[in-house]
């Protein structure tokens, strides 16, 4: 009876130690970027060399957030929903006349090779961060 007892007392302390050690906190997967710090002029035209980032990313299946980077803003375009596979990720600005820039970014992978097309000014000629981001909701 003595030797049942213990052997209680220990799963019980046993037990009652599992739940005073503190699990960790879900993580969510880091937003990915494809950017390039370059400069730029405020008032482009269209005589100027259009300018590329290409990389290769390994992804998870999930939906991300994918928008363009403009310095240190995030600028969210659109929702997608992404396979898990390796993509070729794209980033280009293209000057064109009358001050402005034709952004364009591809992911030509797994799923089918989604899109974005924006026409975005900078505000200053200077050192700029641009291209896009992936911000996954998971």
């Amino acid at each position: 009876m003595l030797k049942r007892l213990g052997s209680f007392l220990a799963v019980v302390v046993t037990a009652s130690a599992a739940l005073l050690v503190p699990g960790s906190p879900a993580q969510a997967a880091a937003t990915a970027y494809n950017t390039k710090i370059q400069w730029l002029s405020a008032n482009p035209n269209g005589s100027m060399a259009t300018s590329c980032q290409t990389i290769s990313i390994k992804l998870a299946k999930g939906r991300y957030a994918w928008g363009n980077v403009r310095g240190a803003e995030n600028i969210w375009v659109v929702d997608i929903t992404l396979d898990a596979g390796t993509y070729t990720w794209r980033a280009c600005l293209d000057p064109h006349d009358g001050g402005i820039y034709y952004f364009t970014s591809t992911l030509d992978g797994p799923s089918v090779p989604a899109n974005i097309h924006l026409w975005i000014g900078i505000p200053a000629d200077g050192h700029w961060r641009w291209g896009s981001y992936l911000d996954p909701y998971f």
